[in-house]
């Protein structure tokens, strides 16, 4: 019986690993934020909300864009 051998490519990744998990400490870190960000503005109501000068929609629309700019 004759065997086949495969050989696969080596593959190399120059990522130094400690700023690998700085980087994703920090995604982290900034997701928590924003839904924190989003917890305090689903509790303020409409008028608090003009105090600031922004509708509901406004706040809720820039926090998903911000979130979504950090997943990209």
């Amino acid at each position: 019986m004759t065997s086949i051998g495969l050989s696969l490519p080596r593959v190399h990744f120059n990522v130094d690993p400690g700023r690998a998990v700085h980087a994703l400490l920090a995604r982290w870190q900034r997701a928590r934020r924003l839904a924190e960000t989003r917890r305090t503005l689903a509790q303020m109501d409409d008028h608090m909300l003009a105090d600031l000068g922004v509708s509901r929609a406004q706040a809720y629309f820039e926090v998903d864009e911000a979130r979504h700019r950090d997943l990209r």
